[in-house]
C-alpha cells in the first residue's frame, strides 16, 4: 500500500491509502473505502472545466458526456454541456454582447441538458435555456436587419439606376445642354398655341375685309401650318419620350415605397432588437449573479456529511476547489491540496484578489474581497481592491494611466459600499478615491455628450449640403445652359408680364372705345390686342406656373437652412460649454489625483511594514 496526498476522505479528511491489488482507496482514520471511479468524476469535470476554457468545445462535450453516462443528473456536467451548446467557455461569456449577429446553440444538447437535470435543478437550466433562446431571437433579428439593409441597398441602387436612364430620353440643345421632353413638349404647346392665336388672328381681318385681303390670308396660312407642323412634331417626336419617362417615374415612385417600406422594417427590426438587447443583458446579468450563488455537489452512495459547495481557485494549481462547510475546510479536486477557512483570509485571500486584478477578472476579485469582508468588514486591503475592480482597474498604475483617459465608468453601488463600509481612520482616503471617480465620470459624461452634439452638428451639416443640393434642382437653365436663380427670372417675368398687361388694357379700351363710337374698323384693335395676347399669356405662365412654384420651394429651403444653422450654433454654444466644464473636471482630477496617489502611497508603505 502507499499513502496517497492527491485525495482525502470525503467523510472524515483523512488521508487515503491505495490498495491496486483491490483498484481502491482505503482511509486509514475512519476505514472507509472508495474505488477508483469515485474519484475520476472529479478529473473528469476538470479535464472538461479545461477544454471549455481552451475553446475545445467537442473535446468538453465528449468528457462531459462520459461523466452523463454514469450520472445523467450530474448537475456540473450538465452545466457543462450547456456551456459547450453555445460555444462558450464560461459562464460570464453569457454577457458578452459581442458581435450578438453570430450567437447560435445547439438545441439538442440544451433539451437533454434541461431533461437530464433533477428537479430542484431544472428551475436553472430553463433559465438559461431561456437566456439562449432570447440571444438566439436576437441573432435573428440582427440577422433579418442585416438582410433588409442588403435589400435596401439594391433598391437604392436600382432607383439610381433607374432614375439614370431618364437622362436617354433627354433633347440636346444646340449649345450642348440637355432638355428634358417635358419642357420641350410644354415649350412646343406654347408655340403652338402663340401660332395659332396669330393664325386666328389674321383671318378675322380677312372675314371683315374679303377679297382685299388676300395677302393677309395667305399669312393665317402660313402661321396656320406653322402650328400644324409644331403639333406634328410635338406628338411624333416628343411625345413617346414623355410617355417613356413617365413610365420610368411610376417606376421609381413604385421603388421609392418599396424602399420606404424597407426603411419601416428596418427600424421596426432595430427597436425591437435593442428591447431584446437590453432584457437580455438585464436577464443575462440576474442569471450570472444567480449562478455565483449556487451551491452544487454530485451526491455519491455511501457518503455523507459533504457540506455545501461553493467553487473557489486553489492558489497552487488554479484548480476548483469545494468547501465543506461540516468540516470546515477547501479541498482542490485537482491536486487534491486542502486549506482550513483560516488559509484564505487576509493575506492569502488578498493575494488571490490581486491575482484576479491583474488578469482582468474583476468579477471573480469582486468575489474574493467580498468573502474576506465577512469576516472584517472594514479590511482596507480588500476595500481598496474592490474599489477598483468597481471601475475594471487593475492596479493604481493603470489608474495613473487613465486619469488621462476620456471614457470612464464605475460601479457606484460598489464604491458606495466600500465607503460606508471603510473603518472610520479609512474614510477619508475612500471618500478621495470616491471623488476621483465621481470627477472622472463627470468628465466622461462631458466627453461623450460633446462627441455626441458633434456627431449631430456633423449631421446637420449633412443635412444643409443636401438642401444647397436641393436649391440647385429649383433653378431655371436659360438657353445657354447656365443656372439661374429662380428670384431674378420671376422678377423679370413679372415686370414683363406687367408690361404687356398695360398694353392688353391699352388694346381692349380702344376696341371698345371704338365701336362704341362708330369708328370704322375697330377690329384692328382687337387683332392687336389678340396678339399682344400671346406674349403675354406666355410669360404670366413662365412668371406664376413655372418660376414662382420654384421661387416658393427655395424659401422653404432656404428657411429650414437658416434653422439648421441656428440649431448648429446653440450646438456650437453647449460644446464650448461642456468642453469648460470638461477642463473644470480634468483641473480637478489632478489636483485630487496628485492628493491622493500621495496619500495611497503613504497608507500601503505603511501596510507593507506592518
Amino acid at each position: 500500500m502507499s499513502i496517497t496526498t492527491k485525495h482525502q476522505c470525503p467523510s472524515c479528511g483523512g488521508y487515503l491509502n491505495v490498495d491496486n491489488d483491490k483498484q481502491m482507496y482505503r482511509c486509514a482514520s475512519c476505514g472507509s473505502t472508495y474505488d477508483f471511479d469515485y474519484f475520476r468524476e472529479e478529473k473528469l469535470l476538470e479535464l472538461g472545466d479545461t477544454a471549455l476554457s481552451r475553446g475545445e468545445f467537442d473535446a468538453a462535450v465528449d468528457v462531459f458526456k462520459l461523466i452523463l453516462q454514469n450520472d445523467p443528473h450530474d448537475f456540473q456536467a450538465n452545466r457543462g454541456m450547456m456551456l459547450a451548446a453555445a460555444r462558450m467557455h464560461s459562464i460570464d461569456d453569457i454577457i458578452s454582447n459581442d458581435k450578438p449577429e453570430e450567437f447560435s446553440y445547439n438545441s439538442q444538447m440544451v433539451s437533454d441538458a434541461v431533461e437530464n437535470a433533477l428537479e430542484e435543478d431544472k428551475g436553472y437550466f430553463t433559465e438559461l435555456g431561456k437566456v439562449y433562446s432570447d440571444k438566439k431571437n436576437l441573432a435573428d433579428r440582427y440577422n433579418e436587419i442585416h438582410s433588409l439593409e442588403d435589400e435596401k441597398q439594391k433598391l437604392e441602387a436600382t432607383i439610381r439606376l433607374t432614375d439614370d436612364s431618364r437622362y436617354d430620353y433627354n433633347f440636346t440643345n444646340k449649345d450642348g445642354s440637355p432638355q428634358t421632353p417635358k419642357s420641350r413638349f410644354i415649350i412646343n404647346w406654347l408655340f403652338t398655341a402663340a401660332f395659332t392665336v396669330i393664325a386666328i388672328s389674321f383671318v378675322l381681318p380677312v372675314l371683315i375685309l374679303g377679297e382685299n385681303a388676300a395677302w393677309v390670308l395667305s399669312l393665317a396660312f402660313f402661321f396656320g401650318l406653322f402650328a400644324a407642323g409644331v403639333t406634328i412634331g410635338n406628338f411624333v417626336l416628343v411625345y413617346p419620350r414623355v410617355k417613356e419617362i413617365d413610365k420610368i417615374d411610376m417606376h421609381i415612385v413604385e421603388l421609392r415605397t418599396e424602399l420606404s417600406r424597407q426603411n419601416e422594417k428596418i427600424r421596426t427590426c432595430e427597436s425591437e432588437a435593442e428591447k431584446f438587447s437590453a432584457n437580455i443583458m438585464r436577464s443575462s446579468r440576474d442569471f450570472v449573479s444567480k449562478d455565483r450563488q449556487i451551491t452544487k455537489e454530485p451526491v455519491r452512495e455511501n457518503v455523507s456529511g459533504i457540506g455545501t459547495i461553493r467553487k473557489h481557485q486553489c492558489p497552487s494549481c488554479g484548480g476548483g476547489l469545494v468547501i465543506d462547510n461540516d468540516k470546515q475546510m477547501y479541498h482542490c479536486t485537482f491536486c487534491g491540496s486542502t486549506y482550513d477557512y483560516e488559509y484564505f483570509k487576509e493575506d492569502r485571500m488578498h493575494e488571490a484578489g490581486e491575482t484576479y486584478i491583474s488578469r482582468s477578472e474583476f468579477m471573480a476579485a469582486i468575489d474574493a474581497y467580498k468573502f474576506t469582508l465577512k469576516k472584517d468588514p472594514h479590511d482596507f486591503i480588500a476595500l481598496r481592491g474592490l474599489m477598483l475592480a468597481a471601475a475594471n482597474l487593475s492596479n493604481m498604475k493603470q489608474l495613473e494611466k487613465e486619469s488621462e483617459s476620456v471614457e470612464f465608468s464605475y460601479d457606484s453601488q460598489i464604491v458606495s459600499e466600500v465607503i460606508a463600509g471603510a473603518a472610520e481612520e479609512d474614510k477619508k482616503y475612500f471618500t478621495e478615491f470616491g471623488k476621483l471617480y465621481t470627477e472622472k465620470k463627470k468628465r466622461s459624461d462631458c466627453s461623450i455628450e460633446i462627441v455626441s452634439l458633434k456627431e449631430k452638428k456633423q449631421q446637420i451639416r449633412g443635412v444643409i449640403a443636401r438642401n444647397n443640393i436641393d436649391r440647385e434642382n429649383y433653378y431655371v437653365r436659360d438657353r445657354y445652359g447656365v443656372l439661374r436663380p429662380p428670384k431674378l427670372m420671376f422678377v423679370l417675368f413679372a415686370v414683363l408680364t406687367a408690361v404687356w398687361t398695360l398694353l392688353e388694357i391699352f388694346f381692349v379700351c380702344g376696341f371698345i372705345s371704338t365701336a362704341a363710337s362708330g369708328m370704322e374698323h375697330p377690329e384692328i384693335f382687337g387683332i392687336l390686342a389678340l396678339c399682344h395676347g400671346i406674349p403675354w399669356s406666355i410669360f404670366a405662365i413662365q412668371a406664376f406656373v413655372i418660376i414662382l412654384p420654384k421661387v416658393k420651394k427655395i424659401n422653404n429651403i432656404d428657411a429650414e437652412i437658416s434653422r439648421l444653422y441656428e440649431e448648429s450654433g446653440m450646438m456650437n454654444k453647449k460644446i464650448r460649454d461642456l468642453e469648460n466644464e470638461s477642463e473644470k473636471h480634468a483641473a480637478n482630477i489632478r489636483k485630487y489625483f496628485h492628493d491622493f496617489i500621495k496619500m495611497d502611497r503613504n497608507i500601503m508603505s505603511g501596510k507593507r511594514e506592518n
